[in-house]
């Protein structure tokens, strides 16, 4: 941190396949000049370093919690690493990433009781970052949700309005693009008694993918869909997706951009 002196901004939000359910021992291992962690909730005097499992402690009861009721993490695992590691790689621009996410949750609930906690973050690390001399370069959402908006049979409609107005209380904060992680599939090959789900799942995909296509403020940066046979549940995926995706993810955002400036 003492060398820093600009840095982008990335808020990672979403449910729980952003807060990461794979193991963290075969995680991508990010490259200590890759970039910083701010954790707004549990250390936010400092940055530290991006390693997983991303997110640790950063858990705000009645809001983005993301602990079981005995009050372990449930976080174990995420895409990020490889995300700030393949971005940098692909930009020389360092990272600041800030862990906005929680399991289980739907675009009703982040209207309603997450929205203001994850803005809250993101304006707390550009506000540090301007304290301490840090110039900030890019500001922007990686967003990987849909899940309970699938299984609540939300229309892509109801989806697309949802999501747009949570954006919208991420720009009050500088955010300028969100970076759509697509939702995979309800593991229909491993639960074949519950595959109907997966049409609902599928809903959420494609309104998504039409968001992307025609709101430039929202760029598909990497897809679950593909991942179907890395699957270890209903919902969550082993390690080696959460890391082919986070390099995807990296990789796009850095393409967007235009590369290295």
């Amino acid at each position: 941190m003492d060398n820093l002196s600009i840095a982008d901004l990335a808020l990672f939000a979403g449910q729980s396949n952003m807060s990461g359910r794979g193991d963290a021992r075969e995680a991508v291992v990010c490259k200590v000049e890759a970039g910083f962690e701010y954790k707004s909730v549990s250390n936010p005097d400092t940055l530290v370093p991006v390693k997983e499992p991303f997110g640790l402690g950063e858990d705000r009861l009645g809001a983005l919690d993301d602990i079981c009721a005995d009050g372990t993490n449930k976080r174990s695992g995420s895409m990020v690493s490889a995300a700030v590691n393949e971005y940098y790689r692909r930009t020389k621009r360092k990272l600041v990433a800030v862990s906005a996410s929680k399991g289980g949750t739907n675009t009703e609930e982040w209207k309603e009781t997450l929205i203001g906690d994850a803005a809250r973050r993101l304006c707390d690390a550009k506000k540090f970052l301007a304290d301490n001399n840090i110039k900030i370069g890019r500001i922007f959402v990686v967003w990987c949700q849909g899940e309970s908006d699938g299984d609540a049979q939300r229309t892509a409609d109801d989806y697309i309005s949802n999501t747009d107005g949570l954006f919208h209380e991420f720009m009050k904060c500088g955010a300028e693009k969100i970076f759509v992680v697509q939702t995979g599939h309800y593991n229909y090959v491993k639960y074949p008694e519950n595959a109907e789900r997966d049409s609902f799942y599928a809903v959420i995909r494609a309104a998504q993918k039409k968001l992307c296509a025609e709101n430039g403020d929202y760029i598909l940066a990497g897809s679950f869909e593909p991942y179907i046979s890395e699957m270890k549940d209903q919902y969550y995926y082993r390690q080696s997706a959460y890391n082919a995706v986070g390099r995807a993810v990296g990789e796009n955002i850095a393409k967007y951009y235009g590369g290295e400036l």
